[in-house]
């Protein structure tokens, strides 16, 4: 099959002339790029999907082979990205902002690169104390001096107390010893009974604690259910076939690539490039269960659930190494995680979201780790798979993902 651009040179293909600047090159790349990209035909025949992905892989190397003759002919300096730098300032704007709980988010990801980055764990100590630490009103701290007193002070009270108590005790004595009779009768009348008090339940008969009405009936710990698994699913209605006439896009580009083959999925990004996904739309709607095998190595890898668009979505994935995961939401630059925690992974756990409306269950390996409540962003019917790399360059391998109904 000839198309219509195999005749066209690097410059031709990009659309800028010859002896073009590097920023002209890029520029013209990025614009390319965009119209021909592999996500944009999502919806189109499959023949034009084809299409697409053949003129993005042409322009790709468009742009690399014009990168490669500049880089021959004037040495560059290569510039390495400080994400740690990167991730202060945001922290630092989100401060500026007012949006103190995504800068603790933010302070958070860059402690666990380096927990002693800059004024990092001062920080975070500061925001934790505003959101997790009880108000306790304080009271002045007292001098040496005030405490001196006040003891001597104290003393001084208890002592008159106890002269002016002896004082009292001798006067009724003496009062006493004038009233007795010479005489005293043979048979004295007792002293007044005094009452004695009132007879208090035994600690024995007070009733038990487990007698007391609770707020919440919680099940006592001999009785407490085991760890919540999932309930019965629906039908399988979409399984994906990553193989070579796989409906998921092929395609790389600087540092990235994703890809399918022989039943695998894979997206690969290089250390500091963030989220690089690829998304494909539910043919239930938006209520819908997604199932998937996932193996990171690197950094983070998941689930992308309600994309509404390339900086809009909900990410639920893991950290094998570190033994976390985390369900976040992203909106242009801000990223607000709504759960995250420890999980101990297999070596290629089973990664499970069911979305009915607004309540999200994610499981792991067949065992719920959080439900999320989330309005934000609205549901959505398309979805996808991600690799989110930082300070290490990661690869996300996907198999077995299909999508259920809700039973």
């Amino acid at each position: 099959m000839n198309d219509d651009f195999e005749q066209l040179d690097d410059y031709a293909i990009l659309g800028i002339r010859p002896g073009a600047s590097p920023a002209d090159i890029k520029q013209a790349y990025l614009k390319q790029i965009s119209l021909y990209h592999p996500d944009r035909y999502a919806g189109a025949s499959a023949a034009e999907q084809e299409y697409a992905a053949r003129r993005a892989r042409r322009i790709n190397q468009a742009y690399q082979n014009l990168r490669r003759r500049r880089s021959a002919s004037v040495p560059a300096t290569p510039v390495q990205r400080d994400y740690q730098a990167e991730l202060y300032e945001q922290a630092q704007a989100h401060l500026a902002a007012g949006r103190r709980l995504q800068a603790l988010a933010t302070l958070r990801e860059l402690q666990r690169i380096n927990p002693w980055y800059r004024d990092c764990a001062t920080l975070i100590a500061e925001l934790e104390a505003e959101y997790e630490t009880p108000v306790v009103t304080t009271r002045p701290a007292l001098s040496r001096r005030t405490l001196l007193a006040a003891t001597v002070s104290s003393i001084g009270l208890a002592l008159l107390g106890w002269y002016g108590w002896r004082q009292l005790q001798g006067a009724m004595t003496a009062q006493e010893i004038s009233n007795v009779p010479t005489a005293a009768p043979t048979t004295a009348p007792e002293p007044t009974t005094t009452p004695s008090p009132t007879a208090a339940p035994s600690p024995t008969t007070a009733p038990s604690p487990t007698a007391a009405p609770s707020p919440t009936t919680a099940p006592s710990p001999t009785t407490a259910p085991a760890p919540t698994t999932i309930a019965a699913s629906g039908p399988i209605i979409y399984q994906a076939d990553f193989g070579p006439n796989s409906d998921w896009p092929t395609t790389s580009g600087n540092g990235w690539s994703v890809s399918a083959d022989n039943g695998v999925y894979r997206i690969q990004a290089n250390a500091g490039l963030g989220d690089i996904w690829a998304f494909r739309t539910s043919p239930i709607g938006a209520d819908m269960v997604i199932e998937v095998d996932a193996s990171v190595i690197g950094d983070w890898g998941g689930l992308i659930l309600r994309f509404n668009g390339p900086q809009r979505y909900l990410s639920f994935v893991i950290n094998p190494a570190s033994g976390q995961f985390r369900c976040d939401e992203r909106n242009g630059d801000q990223r607000t995680i709504l759960a995250e925690g420890a999980f101990s992974f297999a070596e290629r756990p089973r990664l499970s979201a069911r979305l009915e409306g607004q309540s999200i269950e994610l499981r792991i390996n067949d065992q719920v780790v959080s439900i999320v409540t989330s309005a934000t962003p609205p549901p959505d019917a398309r979805y996808g798979l991600l690799a989110r790399s930082g300070q290490n360059a990661t690869t996300a391998t996907f198999s077995n993902l299909v999508i259920r109904a809700l039973r």
